[in-house]
């Protein structure tokens, strides 16, 4: 493609759900920023479809769909033993770039549990994720949780993904390490569900927040940070320490990141070699009395060679690769992930380091400081270059967040009214709440019409002087 500034560059990734909106913001914050014309995209489809479009099939001659994949468990045995046995190899780099805790959720009201955590511990969860134990009133649940008074023979409900998934591969790697004697599902990404009465399969996070949120006496797994935005309960597990807390208590205490720091003391992770087999890689059930014992890796997977790359593609992927294992705007924090450790950080560059860019390709600078001169290049991404739409976005997302505050605190009421007036008075009470919510609602709306208006006059402009070039297999070039 071409546009009237130049080449317009493009940037393809697939893979993990969890740290969309982070990868979403910091594509959009590098095609705000940069000179040139770029168009940088990421389907967040699962860690196991990010893996297959990563390696490829038949049909692609063994080329990645994705100019890069992400995952939050390492690369699987089965895949990495296809690039490899590949002609030539097509080695690759696994990139860590944040931690993050994988937490089981559920819908038991809290009346039936006496206003008390749900706890159970891992043969126990083992049991109910493989269908042997089916019913809430079940001895072993009861055991754990003396107070819970729940129906007689009230169904488990269990949630699970419907795909290969890296939360299936949390949940798969603890029960596998903790209770193998109860659970016979490996610890893969993609596991074998029952299909008796009580197991419904769902389409990614947001299928599971809906399934848990909305079935009552449910159970399923998340990523923490999903859960927690829809305040769901969430079940009480014992770390190999012995205490026992839910992931929001952990991850106050810092045990994400405490659970990485033993991981890299333990020498989980490879650092002889950042092209080889990763996928016995996990740190879950580490020692530490605030650790949390699901916690995930997230990574970026890259071919070692890029070589055969398109040079503005290459360049666009080792500054999106700068961006994001830089934490550029903190947007790892921001997005409720745990940055890594420096030394699992210094891995990640080092592995970066590898990776074989085409010659004579122009890498892109970054101006984090004024530049006179050189902040103008051609291959610059400025922090000194605004986008007025994301200025204005976060002044109104500002008041959107204060007015809700207010309606929660019931600030926002109507004068009172005479006596003779009360019926009126609390039908305005009503009124006053619904306004409140109608502003907010127009806001929202008046930011997405930006967005949908920006983003057309930015795709009209992206085509202005296109050439006609046929559609190509992404890295169909690469070697």
């Amino acid at each position: 493609l071409t546009h009237s500034g130049g080449i317009l560059t493009q940037l393809h990734g697939s893979g993990t759900t969890n740290p969309k909106n982070w990868f979403a913001k910091a594509m959009r914050f590098m095609e705000d920023r940069a000179r040139m014309p770029m168009v940088l995209t990421y389907r967040a489809v699962g860690s196991g479809t990010g893996q297959q479009e990563f390696v490829g099939n038949a049909a692609s001659s063994g080329k990645s769909y994705n100019d890069f994949g992400a995952g939050d468990i390492p690369m699987s045995k089965a895949y990495y033993d296809s690039l490899m046995a590949a002609t030539p190899p097509q080695a690759m780099v696994h990139l860590p770039f944040a931690l993050g805790a994988i937490g089981i959720f559920h819908n038991v009201p809290s009346g039936d549990l006496g206003g008390a955590a749900l706890q159970l511990d891992a043969c126990t969860l083992a049991k109910i994720f493989s269908g042997v134990i089916t019913k809430w009133d079940d001895p072993a649940v009861k055991t754990q949780n003396p107070n819970i008074k729940v129906p007689a023979d009230e169904l488990i409900k269990v949630g699970h993904r419907n795909l290969g998934s890296s939360s299936t591969g949390g949940l798969a790697g603890y029960l596998d390490k903790k209770c193998k004697a109860s659970w016979d599902k490996g610890s893969g990404g993609t596991v074998v569900w029952p299909t008796s009465v009580g197991f419904t399969a769902v389409e990614g996070s947001p299928g599971m927040q809906t399934h848990i949120k909305d079935t009552m006496y449910s159970i399923g797994y998340l990523d923490a940070g999903h859960g927690h935005d829809f305040s769901l309960p969430e079940v009480a597990l014992t770390n190999l320490n012995g205490k026992t807390r839910n992931s929001k208590e952990s991850i106050a205490l810092g045990g994400v990141a405490e659970a990485g720091n033993k991981g890299i003391a333990a020498s989980v992770f490879p650092s002889d070699d950042p092209s080889g087999d990763w996928s016995a890689v996990n740190i879950y059930d580490m020692a530490g009395d605030s650790t949390w014992p699901i916690v995930l890796v997230s990574y970026m997977y890259v071919k070692k060679d890029q070589t055969a790359t398109d040079p503005q593609t290459a360049a666009a992927l080792k500054a999106f690769i700068h961006t994001i294992l830089q934490n550029y705007d903190n947007l790892c924090q921001e997005n409720d992930f745990t940055p890594p450790s420096m030394d699992l950080k210094n891995l990640a560059l080092a592995a970066a380091d590898t990776i074989k860019y085409p010659s004579g390709m122009m890498s892109f600078e970054f101006e984090t400081d004024t530049a006179a001169y050189t902040g103008m290049g051609a291959n610059t991404i400025s922090m000194k270059r605004w986008s007025f739409d994301d200025y204005e976005r976060s002044i109104l997302k500002a008041q959107i967040v204060d007015l809700s505050a207010k309606v929660d605190m019931g600030v926002m009421h109507p004068p009172l009214a005479a006596p003779a007036a009360a019926p009126a008075a609390a039908e305005s009470s009503g009124g006053d709440a619904s306004l409140v919510v109608g502003i907010i609602a127009i806001i929202v709306s008046v930011v997405s019409i930006g967005v949908s208006t920006f983003a057309l006059l930015k795709a009209r402009g992206s085509t202005k002087g296109e050439s006609n070039a046929s559609a190509t297999m992404i890295g169909a070039g690469q070697a």
